[in-house]
């Protein structure tokens, strides 16, 4: 009898989540995604829905309760299209955490405006991604993959000419508690640009050095400064 009792109370329990899962996953997709200069609208509910992005992009996610339930957080798959952009992977949020992993395909730098606004320039050029691993929010951040850029322009938001950019390739992996990544031209990739050095914290050190100042002005740093920021 007891056991018979643990059963109904175990079923009850099961329904009783599925059922709350259920009613949060169809709620739309726009009580949760708030107004952002980049956005160019909603559509679809929680479990399966899209956003606009400006540049003529949109991003699309499909619910994975499995996923979701396993890593006690919201995962999804995800893929965004758009005008010299099909990139997708996986993702799952919690914790004011955001983990991406097996993000692969070929991105329009315009999506960066939505990734990083407070970049001090913006760019016109197409980017093919093969990252594993992007890890953002908490104290687990880290980035283990690739970036490669086909030959576009870079303007200063400031103000100034645009600059011809030449194939570059952006490299990550993490070391110990830290992730490396160093910014290179695609055809001499011993010739360093940038280098960037993500901790486990966010704390971001970022230091270019006199190449770099010469072939990315658009950045705005002096041959060989270095800064510290956070994610």
């Amino acid at each position: 009898m007891l056991g018979a009792q643990r059963r109904l109370i175990l079923f009850a329990g099961i329904g009783i989540a599925a059922y709350a899962a259920a009613m949060v996953a169809t709620m739309p997709a726009s009580v949760v995604l708030k107004n952002r200069p980049w956005r160019t609208g909603v559509a679809g509910t929680i479990w399966n829905g899209e956003v606009g992005i400006a540049g003529a992009s949109r991003l699309e996610w499909e619910w994975a309760p499995l996923r979701s339930i396993t890593s006690l957080g919201f995962a999804a798959d995800w893929r965004a299209t758009g005008a010299d952009t099909d990139l997708a992977g996986r993702a799952l949020y919690g914790n004011d955490s955001l983990a991406l992993d097996n993000v692969t395909g070929a991105a329009d730098a315009a999506l960066l405006a939505a990734i990083q606004p407070d970049l001090p320039f913006t760019c016109d050029l197409t980017m093919q991604a093969d990252f594993p691993h992007i890890a953002v929010g908490g104290m687990d951040q880290s980035v283990t993959g690739n970036l490669v850029t086909d030959l576009g322009t870079c303007t200063p938001k400031s103000g100034g000419a645009p600059t011809s950019v030449g194939p570059m390739v952006l490299t990550a992996e993490k070391i110990g508690n830290v992730s490396r990544m160093r910014l290179a031209p695609a055809t001499q990739r011993r010739r360093t640009l940038m280098t960037f050095a993500l901790a486990e914290n966010g704390t971001v050190d970022i230091a270019i050095t006199p190449e770099g100042a010469t072939a990315l002005p658009f950045v705005g740093l002096p041959p060989g400064a270095s800064i510290r920021g956070e994610m």
